[in-house]
């Protein structure tokens, strides 16, 4: 039965997926300057418009629960469990989808394209609890703005906008929403830091960074070395981090980096230190692998790190010897407590290269929890053979119903000499 003119609901999207392919397959040296131009411009059109699709589309799936369909608990997750995609992007559609309920005629004006996804963007983050009513009254005026003038200039005309709509602006308790932190992970296991703090954050934090890179500075003249201040600044922030982070766990020491590393490349990089000349440095893999078998130099993440690394840790951290094997310690002893061990967490998280069981899933290491893979409310015992690390959402949507996640258990590999470094300022040695 034909729907809307079209003879099967979703011919329309593969005619969309034909038309990219042909457009492929066009050679772009044979089209002229004035063809390549027009063709830009089309095709930036069509993937606003096709942006817009997308984000219908979302809320739809949403509403109809398409997570259910490959025993995922979110559209997302769906969706990056068929096609590979990032999950994140098809977040960030859902968030425009669901502030857009409220913007009709935004959405018209979207599916037109009138606006952009990047226009929506910018209505959205100033949009608040203060202008919202204004911001619905005020759609069809708005538009017409943003219509008329370059994207540069839209921030202006909308704090022009806000001007009128909140002349008071945002209360010093509402302000803190403005402030934050982000932290943006970079290939190689960098990490970008940027934020924003409120006066008094800002007062206490310049005070003591500038107060702990100065002493710095004065290590380093007597010590005759030589240091930019973007540097001292950075060793500063990481000492005071650090003092803080174990300060809070003087009642239990809690770990703040993880590092595992086989035996056999930590000895020969030790021998490469003694004498370079005779000994190479170990060859790592760069493709982490999960298990415990292999050479492993990486962070619990399964970020790959240069072994040098991890001996220059060794003069400061903690080790922890971890008999893995089952010939050492009895890694399938059950526990009476319903809570996993440290131990056996410790083990799911390196086994999985600290990655959720749910293939799909990105959440980070650390917010992870371990999973009884047969509940423990249904006789489920707490052992290594029964875990698996899952995030909290993964966890409390799973709940006791086997049906649901049905998720693999790390795999176990067989093991080789693995020496686990713990924290920075604490250490213990495992070996399995």
């Amino acid at each position: 039965m034909g729907i809307g003119g079209v003879v099967h609901p979703n011919e329309d999207v593969t005619s969309v997926a034909d038309a990219v392919a042909m457009c492929f397959a066009t050679p772009l040296s044979c089209l002229s300057t004035q063809e390549l131009s027009d063709r830009l411009v089309v095709l930036s059109d069509a993937r606003s418009r096709l942006d817009a699709l997308v984000v219908d589309t979302v809320a739809a799936a949403k509403a109809a629960d398409v997570g259910s369909l490959n025993d995922q608990r979110n559209v997302a997750n769906h969706v990056a469990e068929r096609s590979g995609a990032d999950p994140s992007v098809i977040r960030a559609d859902q968030l425009i989808a669901t502030w857009l309920a409220d913007f009709p005629i935004f959405a018209d004006a979207y599916r037109k394209g009138l606006l952009t996804t990047a226009h929506v963007d910018l209505l959205r983050l100033k949009d608040n609890t203060r202008v919202h009513g204004q911001m619905i009254d005020d759609q069809p005026q708005l538009i017409g703005w943003l219509t008329a003038c370059q994207f540069r200039d839209l921030d202006e005309i909308m704090e022009r906008w806000l001007l009128g709509a909140d002349p008071d602006g945002a209360e010093p308790k509402e302000q803190a929403v403005e402030t934050g932190l982000t932290l943006k992970a970079l290939p190689g296991g960098l990490l970008q830091v940027n934020g924003v703090l409120d006066p008094i954050m800002s007062a206490a934090f310049r005070t003591a960074i500038q107060t702990e890179a100065e002493k710095i500075r004065i290590r380093h003249k007597d010590a005759g070395v030589t240091s930019t201040v973007r540097r001292r600044q950075l060793e500063a922030l990481m000492l005071l981090v650090t003092t803080g982070f174990h300060a809070e766990g003087r009642n239990g020491t809690k770990t703040l980096i993880n590092i595992t590393i086989d035996q056999h490349t930590f000895e020969e990089t030790l021998d490469w230190l003694a004498d370079p000349d005779e000994n190479p440095l170990p060859d790592i893999d760069p493709t982490p692998r999960s298990g415990f078998a292999g050479r492993k130099s990486q962070l619990i993440d399964g970020t790959p790190i240069h072994p040098l690394y991890a001996v220059a840790l060794a003069a400061k951290a903690a080790f922890r010897r971890i008999v893995y094997d089952a010939n050492g310690r009895a890694i399938e002893t059950s526990y009476e407590s319903r809570s996993f061990p440290p131990w056996i967490r410790d083990l799911v998280l390196i086994a999985t290269n600290g990655k959720s069981a749910n293939p799909v899933c990105d959440a980070p290491f650390h917010w992870l929890q371990t999973d009884h893979i047969e509940p423990d409310s249904l006789g489920g015992k707490t052992t290594l053979a029964n875990a698996r690390p899952l995030s909290a959402g993964d966890n409390g949507w799973r709940g006791n119903d086997v049906g649901r996640g049905t998720w693999p258990a790390p795999e176990i590999a067989p093991p080789s000499p693995v020496v686990k470094s713990d924290a920075v300022g604490r250490s213990g040695t495992g070996r399995r």
